[in-house]
């Protein structure tokens, strides 16, 4: 049984939480936040712009109100990081330096320094270090990924990867919408697709961003649409948390190629279909859960076979920073900025 201790029980830490419950082989036995009612024994519920809002029971589980108190009560096997993004790199670096695994919720870090410190600490401590780039695991974006390395899709033409928002309002302190502290929609959230890109299709030689703001004087990026310049295809992300508060969130693809052409939407129904070239479109088969549930799995399975988790290495979603980084570059300067 893989003994897992969460940090964080706001939004994410929450969908976290309610995830592991399906993962066989694992059980939450600790939990810390610094705000006592999300350690209470029945803790308040969240809302965030994805999964459900359900009341967490904290019955039989340790509760601690500092991560110092959770790590130095043991009892773990694994640290699941739902901190804000600021926290991420010194939080994981404790955790390694304890002895402990670490799963850390996307992004991995503000900037590249952070994200090397973080690799770093797990090359030192001898412990597995995953990053929650939970789209990797989400099963429309599987089937994708899938039908590409099969070869079934054939050669790519264009690809169009969408995600968006309502405004970002459910952090506390609004922290999720300060950029110096998250990175904005760019890092928080545009990154998911980013992730997604570079697993898909390899590092791009070079992107070209464009962005909007909601407001004069506000946080620069609330909206980006990037081109990825790929020699053979055209790539294109969009992603913005900028929608008005009923807007219903959405993650989308779609994939044209020399076989047809793939389409998600979660606004559609079904959300997958296949528009074959020659051919009856279908819904190719997936398995109806979600990518935390996935991840969550994959890793238990990491650590109890003591190997590395390869489907996100932590370089990997360091990489993803790094163009993230160049996203940002190309937004300031107006030019196309190589990768």
């Amino acid at each position: 049984m893989i003994r897992v201790g969460i940090v964080g029980l706001g939004f994410i830490g929450q969908q976290h939480f309610g995830a592991w419950q399906e993962v066989a082989g694992a059980e939450v036995v600790a939990v810390a936040d610094k705000e006592a009612d999300r350690v209470a024994e029945t803790a308040v519920a969240l809302a965030g712009n994805i999964g459900d809002e359900t009341t967490l029971d904290l019955s039989g589980v340790e509760r601690y109100t500092t991560l110092g108190e959770l790590l130095a009560a043991g009892g773990i096997d694994v640290l699941d990081i739902c901190l804000p993004t600021f926290l991420h790199a010194d939080a994981t670096c404790q955790a390694l330096e304890a002895g402990y695994h670490v799963i850390c919720e996307k992004p991995m870090a503000l900037n590249i320094q952070e994200c090397d410190q973080m690799i770093g600490a797990a090359d030192s401590a001898g412990r597995l270090l995953f990053i929650a780039q939970c789209i990797r695991f989400w099963p429309e974006y599987d089937v994708l990924k899938a039908m590409v390395g099969s070869g079934e899709l054939g050669r790519l033409r264009s690809l169009k990867f969408t995600r968006l928002s309502p405004r970002a309002t459910w952090s506390e302190s609004n922290w999720i919408v300060n950029p110096e502290l998250s990175g904005g929609a760019l890092l928080d959230l545009h990154i998911h697709d980013v992730d997604f890109i570079i697993w898909l299709l390899g590092m791009p030689p070079a992107v070209f961003s464009v962005c909007a703001a909601l407001q004069s004087g506000g946080p620069k990026v609330e909206h980006v649409v990037t081109q990825y310049l790929y020699d053979d295809l055209v790539c294109i992300a969009e992603g913005g948390w900028d929608l008005p508060p009923d807007y219903p969130f959405e993650m989308a693809y779609e994939v044209s190629a020399e076989n047809g052409c793939l389409k998600f939407s979660t606004s559609l129904d079904p959300t997958l279909t296949f528009y074959p070239t020659d051919g009856e479109p279908y819904t190719p088969e997936f398995e109806p859960t979600t990518g935390y549930v996935k991840e969550m799995a994959y890793f238990c399975q990491c650590i109890e076979n003591n190997q590395q988790p390869d489907l996100v290495m932590p370089f990997s979603a360091r990489e993803a920073v790094r163009v993230i980084m160049a996203e940002g570059e190309s937004i300031n300067s107006g030019q196309i900025v190589q990768v």
